[in-house]
């Protein structure tokens, strides 16, 4: 379609990644990841690599690890939002929107960047090599916070994982940690059900079955819309 066309369609949705969609558009994402791209470990160069985006949205960290040259992508997600893991108390209170046009948002990104990453329906609770098969690189991004059961997610990462994963998630601020605090649970006044400390996050990846942590980055990333300032750790384990 034209550029105004495109302009057009890509207004009609709410978008959580900010997409640089080619012919001047880009889409108004809740986040904005060009720039701080380095901050979340992924190679420079995934050449040969079978990768696998765990809830990715509207696909931005599935298209930028194809982008880097990965031989396949897979990318997966829920579409119904009955079936994510959300707070009982704040279900009925949450915009739905932005994950009941997520298929129809991807679909049309790929199709401008002329993508063929690979998008099934698929919870992170259900990863299974004997479905997915292995990959070199997992990226799981902004997800855990969500759970209720992080570290089930995790290990489900671990078992479809032949090499390295990365895993990003909000974190409490350091000057907010009390000697054993692990992390902060909600469900009630926020719309998550745990914020790891750093170590915690780091030590869940090794809880998980993975063999080292062999890098971790914390840095902020705003959301471009409201008032929401998070601080975000990085983890990346090995196998």
């Amino acid at each position: 379609m034209d550029g105004t066309t495109l302009a057009e369609t890509v207004a009609k949705y709410p978008w959580y990644h900010t997409l640089d969609l080619g012919q001047g558009v880009v889409t108004r994402g809740m986040f904005d990841h060009r720039g701080s791209e380095h901050k979340y470990l992924i190679p420079e160069d995934t050449t040969g690599l079978r990768c696998l985006d765990v809830g990715t949205m509207d696909g931005f960290w599935a298209f930028e690890m194809e982008k880097r040259g990965s031989t396949e992508v897979v990318a997966v997600d829920l579409e119904d939002p009955n079936k994510l893991d959300w707070p009982a108390s704040l279900r009925d209170k949450v915009e739905k929107s932005l994950d009941e046009t997520k298929e129809t948002r991807f679909n049309l990104a790929r199709d401008c960047l002329n993508s063929k990453v690979d998008r099934r329906l698929v919870s992170v609770y259900d990863l299974d090599p004997a479905e997915l098969g292995t990959f070199d690189l997992v990226f799981c991004g902004d997800l855990l916070v969500h759970l209720k059961d992080p570290v089930t997610a995790v290990e489900r990462i671990r078992g479809v994982c032949r090499g390295r994963a990365i895993v990003c998630t909000p974190i409490i601020r350091p000057r907010f940690m009390r000697t054993r605090t692990l992390a902060w649970f909600d469900g009630i006044d926020e719309f998550q059900w745990w914020v790891f400390s750093g170590p915690a996050l780091k030590r869940l990846i090794r809880a998980a079955g993975f063999a080292d942590v062999d890098a971790y980055t914390e840095f902020e990333m705003p959301a471009r819309t409201g008032d929401w300032k998070g601080l975000r750790g990085v983890v990346r384990g090995r196998v």
